[in-house]
C-alpha cells in the first residue's frame, strides 16, 4: 500500500539480508495461504517491517527453510515458515487493505474512483476477517472514517491527519500484545504511522495538485512548496524516528542479534534514505536553513 519502510540494504550484513528476504518471502507465502492469493498483490515492506518487530518483541524464533514458489520456481529462495506472527500480520495487513480501499472509493471522482473501484474488485477474492481479528478490524474502521472525515474538510493541520493513520498503525502493532511489549509496539506503530502518512503527502504532492485530490501539504503551504517547507518536513520525519528508536532500544534483542540490526537499519539508515529521496533533500538545504 505504501513501501517506504525498508533497509539500506548495502549496509546490511549478509545474514541480515537473507533474514529479511526470508520474512518478506515466508509473509508473501503465508498471505497466499491465509488470506487468498490475491492478496499477495498488496504485499509490502511496511508489514515485513512490522512482522520483524512483532517477534523480536513476542521473544520468538522463526525457522528458515529454502523454498521454491511461481516467481522463482527454478532456484529455491529462503522463506520464513508459516507461524502465528506471519499469519497475524497478513491477516492484519489485509484488514487495512480492505478497508483503506473502500474509503478509496467513497472519496474518489471520475477516473480516479473507477481505478478504486477495479482496485476494491481484490476484496472479493480475500479471506474474511477472522473472529478473534475483528475488535481490530472495528477499531482501524473508526479510525479510517476519522481520517476520511478530516479529508473532506480539507484539513490544513497535518499533525491531526498523521496523528489518525498513527493511531492505525499503534492499534496493528500493538494488537494481542500485553505489558511493557505492547507500550513499546504502540509507540513504535504511533510514530511509524505518522512517517508513512507524512512521506505518502511528500510523494504524492504533485500528483495530487494535478488531480485536485486532498493533500494536507497542499491545504497548509499552497501549490509550491518552499525550501524552509520541504527542510520543516525533513525535520518532523527526522523527529518522528527518533522517537521509533528510542522505543526500539528499549526492546530485549539477547536473543535476536540478527533481528535487531536489521530493524534498526530500517530505521537509523533506510527510513533517513526514503526521506531523503521523497523530499529531494540534500546537504546543501541543511546548510541554507541553519
Amino acid at each position: 500500500m505504501f513501501g517506504y519502510v525498508k533497509p539500506l540494504v548495502p549496509e546490511l550484513k549478509v545474514k541480515e539480508n537473507e533474514l529479511y528476504k526470508a520474512t518478506y518471502c515466508g509473509l508473501c507465502r503465508t498471505m497466499g495461504k491465509t488470506t487468498g492469493c490475491l492478496s499477495k498483490l498488496t504485499l509490502n515492506y511496511d508489514f515485513t517491517y512490522l512482522a520483524l518487530v512483532r517477534y523480536a518483541l513476542e521473544g520468538k524464533s522463526a525457522t528458515v527453510k529454502m523454498r521454491r514458489c511461481i516467481v522463482h520456481p527454478f532456484r529455491k529462495r529462503p522463506m520464513l515458515e508459516i507461524d502465528d506472527t506471519l499469519k497475524y500480520s497478513a491477516r492484519a495487513s489485509v484488514i487495512l487493505t480492505r478497508l483503506k480501499l473502500q474509503d478509496n472509493v467513497n472519496d474518489s471522482k471520475g477516473l480516479s474512483r473507477l481505478k478504486a473501484k477495479l482496485a476494491k474488485f481484490i476484496c472479493i477474492f480475500l479471506k474474511k476477517t477472522d473472529k478473534e481479528l475483528l475488535p481490530l478490524q472495528e477499531s482501524i474502521e473508526k479510525l479510517i472514517a476519522e481520517l476520511s472525515e478530516r479529508e473532506r474538510e480539507k484539513c490544513d493541520s497535518i499533525d491531526t491527519v498523521a496523528d489518525i493513520f498513527g493511531n492505525i498503525l499503534k492499534e496493528i502493532a500493538s494488537f494481542g500484545l500485553d505489558g511493557i511489549n505492547r507500550r513499546i509496539a504502540e509507540e513504535i506503530g504511533m510514530h511509524l504511522g505518522r512517517w508513512i502518512y507524512v512521506m505518502d503527502a511528500c510523494d504524492d504532492y504533485e500528483s495530487d495538485k494535478k488531480s485536485g485530490s486532498y493533500n494536507p501539504l497542499i491545504c497548509a503551504f499552497g501549490n509550491s512548496l518552499t525550501e524552509d517547507n520541504i527542510y520543516a518536513m525533513r525535520t518532523a520525519a527526522m523527529l518522528e524516528l527518533e522517537a521509533m528508536s528510542k522505543s526500539l532500544e528499549l526492546i530485549d534483542f539477547s536473543s535476536h542479534r540478527d533481528v535487531e540490526g536489521l530493524v534498526k537499519n530500517v530505521i537509523y539508515l533506510g527510513m533517513v534514505t526514503e526521506t531523503d529521496r521523497v523530499l529531494k533533500f540534500d546537504g546543501s538545504r541543511a546548510l541554507n536553513n541553519q
